[in-house]
């Protein structure tokens, strides 16, 4: 008898840890899957097009701009420099911004936070306001962009981000080891 009970209660152990270890192992697998889906569609595209965006700007603006002090003052451009400054938003920042707002917009639910972050939701308003922008050049018109670009704040917000994600990715793996 009692070497009968023995092999029942061993049996209901070894199948209560087998089911513990299980669930730990999908509830793993599926934090895995779900930060891979944030790194591969949302994050890993977005620093990407941020980052190249950026060296590209940098680079424009030393080489065509102005100095930012000058800028902010109302300081306007040249007929060249305005000529170039267009040439280059409508050839490379506004397809630019737009692929970054497509990417934020189709993959908004892989976000890390609980809502929108600001910084996003800024970015999206000035790639919107580009739109009557480029459509006003397109007519022969003047306009300027009514939403700022947020700056830094927004590439920041990717890097950390993508760096935070890749991280926790990592954190995975190695328990899974």
């Amino acid at each position: 008898m009692v070497t009968a009970t023995a092999s029942i209660l061993i049996a209901v152990l070894a199948y209560a840890l087998n089911q513990r270890g299980e669930t730990t192992r999908t509830k793993r697998q599926a934090h895995l899957d779900r930060l891979n889906s944030q790194l591969r569609d949302l994050y890993g595209p977005l620093l990407v097009l941020v980052e190249s965006n950026e060296r590209t700007w940098d680079a424009f603006r030393q080489q065509h701009l102005p100095p930012a002090e000058e800028r902010l003052r109302g300081g306007q451009l040249t007929e060249e420099q305005d000529r170039l400054w267009r040439c280059w938003a409508l050839t490379v920042f506004v397809p630019t911004a737009r692929r970054i707002r497509d990417i934020i917009v189709d993959h908004g639910h892989l976000f890390i936070e609980d809502q929108m972050p600001q910084v996003v939701l800024s970015f999206c308003a000035h790639v919107a306001s580009y739109e009557v922008t480029v459509a006003e050049w397109e007519a022969g018109g003047e306009a300027n962009v009514l939403v700022r670009h947020p700056g830094e704040g927004f590439a920041a917000y990717v890097r950390e981000s993508y760096r935070s994600l890749k991280e926790a990715q990592a954190g995975v793996l190695r328990a899974q080891a």
